[in-house]
């Protein structure tokens, strides 16, 4: 028993630490060490940002995270004259999401009278007869959420083209959490940097 407890504990531990958010990126170019080794960010009124991110908190957070990410990888911050421009863009949208779920008929169980016969005599019994379930179609589900975008940008300040674009997108249940996990995002957006 006790170790039927802590399998499902741990299978609990694992479904819990996976993210909701999904992960993408698109590279013009890769970002050669050679070439880039300082980046700045541009100034906050550039960078866009609404509803729940739209603070102070979020921002720093955002700054941060990114900036952290971006010195694990060589790279310095300096304001005068860097390399790359780094840029974010926070949104929240509201969406209706479409689900389709499976509808399905229960006949009713029964009871059957039957007759059998054994050594030249008739038997009679009852069998009870539960049908499988009949799948009949779908019934569309219309539900509206909160669809959250955090996108990362690194441009070339040289020829201002975007080099590189990192972007996670989830939804928002909770906005307390969506701006405490914006660290652990950044960091998975920055995964997709190669």
């Amino acid at each position: 028993m006790k170790k039927l407890v802590l399998v499902l504990f741990a299978v609990a531990a694992v479904f819990s630490g996976c993210s909701s958010y999904n992960y993408y990126s698109v590279t013009r170019k890769p970002l050669d060490p050679a070439k880039y080794k300082t980046f700045a960010w541009i100034p906050e009124g550039k960078s866009k940002s609404t509803s729940i991110y739209n603070n102070d908190i979020a921002t720093d957070k955002i700054v941060e995270s990114a900036s952290q990410e971006m010195g694990k990888r060589n790279f310095v911050l300096q304001n005068e004259n860097p390399d790359l421009l780094l840029r974010y863009t926070a949104i929240v949208n509201k969406e209706i999401k479409e689900y389709s779920d499976p509808v399905y008929y229960n006949p009713p169980p029964r009871i059957l009278p039957r007759v059998s016969y054994y050594r030249g005599r008739g038997v009679y019994y009852y069998s009870y007869y539960n049908p499988l379930p009949i799948y009949v179609g779908e019934r569309e589900r219309s539900i509206r959420v909160k669809a959250n975008s955090i996108m990362i940008d690194i441009i070339d300040r040289k020829t201002s083209k975007v080099i590189w674009r990192g972007w996670a997108e989830g939804e928002v249940d909770n906005p307390e959490k969506a701006i405490n996990e914006i660290p652990e995002v950044i960091s998975n957006i920055f995964k997709k940097l190669s």
